[in-house]
């Protein structure tokens, strides 16, 4: 008897602390589910909004190229267009990058070419617009501008990782331009930037190679470049638009066929009709070829 009523007061003891532990999750539940679910919520909207964002920056990125396809699809493309794609889409990826360094060498092309771009050019190597020509000041005024455009992506590109052809793509960039002003120290010095950013680079040893064979032919090429263009010729004179020496042609040389070799026999000439006075005509003689030699006598 004594046994049993241990036994129903250890059941009510646990029903009782069973009641107390129920108590204190709900009191745990209460207190801090309001943040809990706030922080679950953080989570999920963050989640959502990166999301959004990456959208985004993928969506402008892809706008990036396309505008920069579009600018530099053409045949002669225009480096103003270029170089506002770059202006539009700075900090995206490398299209800045590689926008402005295709605007240098619309720049660079003009110059080697003597023509504005866009200018169209005939089959004969001359300028369809008036004054789509180069002057000796658009050159000038062409290398700085395409300078500065192979500067900027080198300031923005240099020491940065996976940006190396870019770095020294604007190197051989500079470099051209001070080959174009007949600098010879100014281009050797970007040559030894190029050498000392590909040695070691992986992939890149072509590159110090080609920097190296081209100080060594620094001299040849700039005294082609020496050559005077057409646009630091002077203008011409109305004595420079007569021949040289004047052609004296005979008036009296042979015209038609007689150029074009040795003529045969003229042909017979049809003989006048006799008059008729009944007697049977004679045989008509065959009339001599002119020049023919006199025959020989019997």
């Amino acid at each position: 008897m004594e046994e049993q009523r241990k036994n129903i007061q250890i059941r009510e003891g646990a029903g009782l602390e069973e009641a107390r532990l129920n108590q204190d999750f709900i009191d745990f539940v209460t207190k801090w589910s309001t943040p809990l679910l706030l922080l679950l919520a953080l989570g999920v909207g963050g989640n959502y909004l990166y999301q959004q964002y990456t959208k985004r920056q993928s969506d402008r990125l892809a706008l990036a190229f396309e505008q920069l396809a579009a600018a530099a699809a053409v045949a002669n493309p225009s480096p103003e267009s270029l170089r506002q794609v770059a202006l539009d889409f700075e900090g995206v990826g490398s299209v800045a990058e590689l926008a402005r360094l295709k605007a240098a060498d619309a720049y660079m092309r003009s110059v080697m070419r003597g023509v504005k771009p866009g200018a169209e050019v005939n089959a004969d190597g001359t300028v369809k617009g008036v004054g789509d020509e180069l002057t000796a000041a658009d050159r000038e005024s062409f290398l700085n501008l395409a300078a500065e455009q192979y500067q900027l992506v080198a300031d923005a590109t240099k020491g940065v990782a996976n940006k190396e052809s870019l770095y020294i793509g604007a190197l051989f960039g500079l470099a051209s331009v001070e080959e174009s002003r007949g600098n010879a120290e100014g281009a050797k010095k970007f040559y030894e930037q190029i050498r000392s950013a590909a040695t070691g680079v992986p992939g890149f040893a072509e590159f110090a190679s080609i920097a190296a064979d081209r100080i060594e032919s620094l001299p040849r090429v700039l005294a082609v470049g020496k050559l005077p263009t057409k646009a630091t010729l002077p203008p011409e004179t109305k004595e420079d638009e007569k021949p040289a020496m004047p052609l004296n042609i005979p008036t009296d040389l042979p015209s038609g066929p007689s150029l074009l070799g040795p003529v045969g026999p003229a042909a017979p000439s049809q003989p006048a009709p006799a008059p008729s006075d009944g007697k049977p005509d004679a045989p008509a003689t065959e009339p001599v070829p002119e020049n023919a030699p006199a025959p020989a006598p019997k």
